[in-house]
């Protein structure tokens, strides 16, 4: 992965961002502590704009009640990880900040072993959360450069349906033909005479589309992306990519 991820803090205390952010476990596993502050609204905000993902809110009540704090962040953001730090363990205050959103609970003293865990726990959920929306938004764009004709259309419809429901998995023509209630060779034909290609190709088309959004959004290496997509191995990945885009996957990769 390239770059580091941005994290906020909400806490009322100074000494403590500067307490944390001298710790090497942010940049070690590819965080940076960003920036600190006391009021939710103004982390919100700060966060939708430098897009940062990752909140770290400290449980200080009365001023500062976490499980109040996250169910505010998670409505007024579109995705974000929070991890909370409470100065003593409260499992009913534990319970509340998971319903609102929280992807961990930390107690103090908190050893930067625990802090990896959860880090590491917090990155998993959201790159699987951004892998979802680039799927999403890669098939939205596949179906729109369908010819008019097919616009609308109800098998167009349904092959957007099963390609969408197909995320994390690497289909095939039988699969496809079976979703349709088809048999293979009858499937495999139809999908020809009405789309202009076989589904092999149509499906590996789609692939290497997706493939170009994660590779674009910096967050992975060619080997982490081919591996996602189920390819065999990475010169396989690398000659299917040229062949569709022209490319080698190295060379839409931001550095």
């Amino acid at each position: 992965m390239t770059g580091l991820h941005k994290i906020v803090m909400i806490n009322n205390d100074n000494s403590a961002f500067a307490k944390y952010k001298r710790l090497p476990v942010w940049r070690e596993n590819g965080f940076e502590l960003f920036a600190v502050s006391h009021d939710t609204d103004e982390a919100v905000k700060l966060m939708n704009k430098d897009n940062i993902a990752f909140a770290l809110v400290f449980n200080k009540p009365p001023q500062l009640e976490a499980a109040a704090i996250v169910e505010r962040i998670s409505k007024k953001t579109d995705k974000c990880e929070i991890l909370v730090i409470s100065p003593y363990g409260d499992s009913e205050n534990m319970r509340e900040c998971f319903l609102a959103g929280a992807t961990d609970y930390l107690c103090e003293p908190v050893s930067e072993v625990r802090i990896k865990e959860a880090l590491v726990r917090a990155k998993q959920k959201y790159d699987k959360a951004m892998e979802g929306h680039e799927y999403r938004l890669a098939a939205g764009e596949y179906f729109d450069t369908l010819a008019e004709s097919e616009q609308g259309d109800k098998f167009t419809e349904n092959l957007r349906e099963f390609i969408i429901a197909s995320e994390g998995v690497t289909v095939s023509t039988e699969t496809a033909a079976d979703y349709f209630g088809f048999n293979k060779d009858y499937f495999g034909r139809m999908f020809k005479a009405r789309v202009g290609m076989t589904f092999g190709d149509f499906y590996k088309r789609f692939r290497i589309l997706y493939a170009e959004k994660l590779l674009l959004s910096g967050r992975y290496k060619v080997y982490e992306v081919s591996e996602l997509l189920g390819f065999s191995s990475v010169d396989y990945f690398t000659a299917v990519f040229k062949k569709v885009t022209g490319k080698r996957p190295s060379e839409l990769k931001k550095y």
